[in-house]
This record gives C-alpha cells, sequence and structure tokens, in this order.
C-alpha cells in the first residue's frame, strides 16, 4: 500500500502537467516587468497591425485566454496562436517580433495549387480523403490528413469540395 502511494505521489504532479500541456496548449506566465516592456512596445507600434497582433497574442495568453478566443478576437489562426506562443517562449519578445514568414519552408505542394484545385473539381472527389489520395496517386505526394486539411481550407479548395459535392 505505501509503495501505490509513492508512486502515485510520484506521477500525480507528472500526470497533471501531461493533462495541462495537452489542453492548453503553451503557457505564458510574464513577469510585470515583460508585460510593461509589451504594452509599451503596443503603443509605439500601433501603425503595424501584424506586431500589434503578436504582441496582444501574448498578452492573451498571459491573462489566461484560450486559443480558441484568441483567434476570434485577434481574426488569426489558432496554428498562428501556437506558433507565436512558441516563438515567444523560446526566443523572446525580439524573436517573435523578428519572426518572418517568408523564412519557413515552402509547401511542397504549393507549385500544385492549381493542378489540385482542378482535381477537386472532379465529379469522383467529393472529401478531403478522396482528394489526398488523387494527390498522392497523381502527383506522388503524401500528406497528413490534418495537414491537408488546413491546405485546403486556407486556399479555397475545401470550398470548391463542398460545392462540387452540393451539385
Amino acid at each position: 500500500m505505501k509503495i501505490d502511494g509513492v508512486i502515485l505521489a510520484f506521477l500525480l504532479p507528472f500526470m497533471y502537467f501531461v493533462a495541462n500541456l495537452i489542453s492548453m496548449g503553451y503557457r505564458i506566465n510574464l513577469t510585470s516587468e515583460e508585460e510593461t516592456e509589451l504594452k509599451h512596445l503596443v503603443k509605439k507600434n500601433q501603425n503595424k497591425q501584424n506586431v500589434l497582433k503578436r504582441i496582444y497574442c501574448i498578452l492573451l495568453k498571459n491573462e489566461g485566454q484560450k486559443n480558441v478566443n484568441i483567434t476570434q478576437l485577434l481574426g488569426i489562426h489558432e496554428d498562428t496562436v501556437a506558433d507565436w506562443t512558441k516563438i515567444y517562449l523560446q526566443k523572446g519578445i525580439d524573436g517573435l517580433l523578428r519572426y518572418k514568414y517568408s523564412e519557413r519552408r515552402k509547401s511542397q505542394l504549393h507549385p500544385y495549387k492549381a493542378r489540385i484545385k482542378r482535381m477537386a473539381l472532379a465529379k469522383s472527389v467529393k472529401t478531403i480523403e478522396q482528394l489526398q489520395l488523387k494527390v498522392k496517386k497523381n502527383l506522388g505526394i503524401e500528406i497528413e490528413y490534418s495537414w491537408f486539411y488546413r491546405y485546403c481550407r486556407k486556399y479555397g479548395i475545401y470550398k470548391v469540395l463542398k460545392e462540387t459535392r452540393n451539385e
């Protein structure tokens, strides 16, 4: 009995940490100095919408706002909230403000975007899964479903699929 209690006492903090990590994503706990610096940057960057969104994202995360709320308030994707939070935690405010999307790796699908859209127009393709298989067969590119779904939403391909499905 005592061993079970010791093991449980050892595992509980770890289990709590994992549960929070899964449900909350990345957490931000700003010091008062960091919060003051971010608020100063808000005043300084009033004409730079992208910079403001990044700063507000961190301030809202610090207040305990969920990613879903932040996406609605700032008009950004949930993945963007996670990306910005991760960059802030790893590289600080300077890293977040200097981050350029152009430096990211380009999607291997990007050169085929128009072709994928044409594939989505085919009467035989009615779902993302079917389009995913067609891309694999015709282009030789294997893509994880959730990533492909987001790609299709981002570039209007999902909308094309929905329209052809309803015809």
